[in-house]
């Protein structure tokens, strides 16, 4: 074969695969959906987020989840826990609250209510029977001695936390039963905060992973240096 097309074909191939590589990239898109704090997470309730109407496209998936908290903070140094889950819907859109500790000053019951079923039966309870629920985390989840886990200090601090593969794949499984999913958060006890953000990332479900164009790229750039070292020692 001439020298020459074998190196237009090589170049073409090597075209075909960066434009594919970027094209995977670029397709991908970001949405941030805003919470607000959710009352400051009081811990006399629980706290349902419901999103309706999603809609990711054709041929789209949710790719990568982030859910931030800014400047959160206890109200104070006792033992305490904020429970957060992920739902396949809610009975209220957008924000809603369930007082689950009416006692002002009452604060010492360390429950998540969303696997307790204590108030389940309750008319007032923010999910239907049988939805579908998938725990996210429990943050900073350690005991220290403690008989309960406990979270935060009095000091406040960005949280972040970002979903694993199982509970991406929760989360596009409640987008597809209905096209919405919920949020639930359980404080025990209160904890102020500036705002509350989820973050998906978005694209094509065959989108390959980056350290996957990474791989390939390289093996590009591997294959036409013995190319042109072949070439060189040709001539």
């Amino acid at each position: 074969m001439p020298m020459g097309l074998t190196r237009m074909r090589f170049g073409f191939a090597l075209a075909v695969a960066a434009s594919l590589s970027l094209s995977a990239l670029a397709s991908a898109a970001t949405i941030s959906y805003n919470l607000g704090d959710l009352s400051d997470l009081d811990h006399h309730n629980i706290y349902t987020w419901r999103k309706d109407s999603v809609n990711l496209g054709a041929g789209q998936t949710v790719l990568g989840a982030t859910l931030s908290i800014g400047q959160i903070r206890n109200w104070d140094s006792n033992p305490n826990a904020l429970f957060i889950h992920l739902l396949d819907s809610a009975k209220n859109a957008g924000m809603a609250s369930f007082t689950d500790d009416a006692i002002q000053g009452n604060a010492d019951d360390i429950i998540d209510d969303f696997v307790d079923t204590r108030y389940h039966n309750n008319s007032g309870w923010l999910l239907n029977v049988g939805t579908a629920d998938t725990f996210l985390t429990l943050p900073i989840d350690h005991y220290n001695g403690s008989s309960q886990p406990f979270s935060f200090t009095t000091t406040p601090t960005d949280y972040s936390y970002t979903f694993t593969s199982g509970q991406l794949s929760a989360l596009n499984s409640y987008i597809a039963n209905g096209n919405n999913f919920a949020l639930g958060f359980d404080p025990d006890c209160h904890f102020w905060n500036s705002g509350i953000t989820l973050t998906l990332t978005t694209g094509p479900a065959t989108t390959p992973e980056p350290s996957s164009l990474l791989l390939m790229a390289t093996g590009l750039a591997a294959f036409g240096a013995r190319y042109a070292h072949r070439t060189r020692n040709q001539a």
